[in-house]
């Protein structure tokens, strides 16, 4: 009996000083990681902001190959998730709550068996043609009697950084380098901002856009001025399907906030995000050619159009002859 107590006594003093022990140590683990990858950001980041593609790199994605995933219907945008169930990586989730296109990706992640919300960033700087990818990891905080666990795990977790980073970096570099893009006369790639808008969503023939814009834009002058509607800029045309037979689009007047939709006139917002911009100079019934060529350039750079495009008129064709007709034409692409 005597063996018994000292021995109860010994784990007790054992577990009391691992609990004391537990208690000086953090209790998050952070972890920051870096490497130089000799790509441009954008490869980059498409790669990261994709959870589909993590298998190519990821470490986690790696350990079981028996991981079953399941993923948003849309990929690189704030709320876009992965969820896994794993034997040996263990079952979690991870969305995505914050970006800015080609330079920084947040994610929060959640651990099935773990509480609290740990938070993930990936942040791209180019630097010399080059670019500097930094990984970080901030933990939900655990209790005093886990911090000892922090302190095991945080080797582990830097392990498993440095060797995905290297992994990334391997599979970036071994892709075809994208072209060098020689920018057409009249064409340029940018950011631009979210911009809200009211419309009317309608269709006809190609040969009666012009008539149809006309009479959309009357009818949305008139409920701007009798709902007290600030327009802010010149008129502009969302395409969603074209051809000679049936043209769907929306005309469309920029305002200052997002107002109230009535009816059919809708109010929303243009996305913000990364687009390819070319300046049409000229009759706007030859503008397709800008159109054709923008869509040449958008092909060949291997960049993904999204579902429309639209069209600002930057000054009015019936105040100016027709060869200064200048027609602004923006195609979002990712």
């Amino acid at each position: 009996m005597k063996i018994l107590k000292w021995i109860l006594i010994v784990l007790v003093i054992i577990i009391g000083v691992l609990l004391i022990f537990s208690a000086t140590q953090p209790n998050q683990i952070k972890v920051k990681e870096s490497i130089v990858i000799a790509s441009p950001p954008s490869q980059i980041y498409n790669e990261i902001v994709d959870f589909r593609t993590w298998g190519n790199w990821s470490v986690w994605n790696q350990m079981d190959s028996n991981m079953t995933s399941e993923y948003s219907d849309e990929m690189g945008v704030v709320g876009a998730y992965s969820e896994w169930e794993s034997e040996i990586a263990g079952d979690g989730r991870q969305e995505i709550v914050e970006l800015k296109p080609d330079e920084y990706i947040k994610t929060m992640l959640e651990f099935k068996g773990w509480d609290g919300k740990n938070y993930s960033e990936f942040i791209l700087t180019e630097k010399d043609g080059k670019t500097e990818l930094t990984w970080t990891f901030d933990g939900a905080k655990t209790p005093f009697y886990m911090n000892l666990m922090n302190t095991f795990m945080k080797p582990m977790l830097e392990k498993n950084y440095t060797e995905s980073l290297s992994q990334l970096k391997a599979h970036i570099e071994a892709m075809p380098t994208p072209k060098e893009q020689e920018m057409p006369e009249g064409v340029e790639i940018m950011q631009v901002k979210a911009q809200p808008i009211i419309s009317i969503k309608d269709s006809t023939t190609a040969d009666g856009i012009g008539k149809k814009l006309a009479d959309l834009y009357t009818e949305l002058s008139i409920h701007a001025s009798t709902a007290d509607i600030e327009i802010t800029g010149m008129p502009l045309a969302i395409y969603h399907f074209f051809s000679p037979d049936r043209v769907i689009m929306e005309a469309a007047m920029p305002t200052a906030i997002v107002e109230k939709s009535e009816g059919r006139i809708m109010a929303k917002e243009l996305p913000s995000g990364k687009v390819v911009k070319g300046i049409f100079y000229g009759d706007y019934e030859a503008s397709g050619t800008m159109h054709d060529k923008i869509y040449k350039f958008v092909s060949e750079n291997g960049y993904e159009m999204k579902e429309f495009c639209w069209e600002v008129y930057a000054n009015d064709p019936a105040e100016v002859d027709s060869a200064e007709v200048e027609t602004h034409i923006f195609y979002p692409i990712d």
